[in-house]
């Protein structure tokens, strides 16, 4: 799934644009009629959006059209923020139609801006609940599987895709066919299940079998809470296998 860094032009990654924008959206009840509820986007890209205060979408799957002004779009839901967790009332929506492009007057007027990594505060913070702050790390990394977009600026537009092997509140490890030099500004975006954020980092060290770890500089904004909601459900799947490879007799 990796492939060796090659020129391209600057902006080859998708941008994402935090941006509050009224949308109406369609959707079709039990008895398959129509329905018209009105939203807000949080968030929007050339393919999707996050969207909050959308009421009628009950599962993942679902298949609704966003209309804002003329332009219309059908979409399908890719996740739904868990009620108790970082993306509450949010909704993430990817259009289905291969040909058309959303928001683009929007996307082509404005630009990603990005906040400072919070290096003195944590991201993650884990709740009393679930007894995670023990012996846990300041940063703890998790193995982690997904992929890893790289944009290289300098001195020349470079883009490759690698291996997403860890993650942590301030870098992750990544495999690729090609290294960078240490040093090495770049953005990435990051793809994780059906979730996506980006962030923009420099290479912290690279090693012979092609993986380098990336030191978080910058996050786009918006995109705090999906880091904060993967890392928060990252620890509790390893909290939650701990007993079992007790039992088993392996040591995590």
């Amino acid at each position: 799934m990796t492939k060796e860094f090659a020129n391209q032009p600057p902006g080859r990654l998708d941008k994402r644009i935090h941006v509050a924008l009224p949308v109406r959206i369609t959707y079709w009840d039990h008895e398959n009629k129509p329905c018209l509820e009105l939203a807000c986007t949080y968030d929007i890209s050339a393919r999707g959006a996050r969207v909050t205060g959308l009421r009628c979408v009950k599962q993942e799957g679902d298949i609704i059209a966003v209309e804002r002004g003329r332009s219309k779009a059908f979409c399908r839901v890719v996740w739904i923020g868990e009620p108790n967790s970082e993306l509450r009332g949010q909704v993430g929506i990817q259009c289905v139609e291969s040909d058309r492009m959303m928001w683009e007057a929007e996307l082509r007027d404005m630009e990603e801006v990005y906040d400072p990594m919070q290096k003195d505060c944590s991201l993650y913070r884990p709740s009393s609940a679930s007894s995670l702050s023990g012996n846990r790390r300041r940063h703890e990394r998790f193995n982690i599987e997904g992929i890893a977009e790289l944009l290289k600026r300098e001195p020349m537009a470079a883009h490759a895709e690698a291996a997403l092997k860890d993650l942590s509140q301030l870098g992750c490890l990544v495999a690729a066919k090609s290294l960078l030099v240490p040093g090495t500004d770049l953005k990435l975006v990051l793809n994780v299940a059906n979730y996506d954020l980006a962030v923009r980092g420099r290479v912290r060290h690279a090693a012979p079998d092609f993986r380098m770890g990336i030191e978080f500089r910058e996050i786009r904004k918006g995109d705090r809470e999906i880091l904060q909601y993967l890392l928060r459900k990252l620890a509790e799947k390893e909290q939650e296998e701990k007993p079992k490879a007790k039992a088993a007799g392996i040591s995590l």
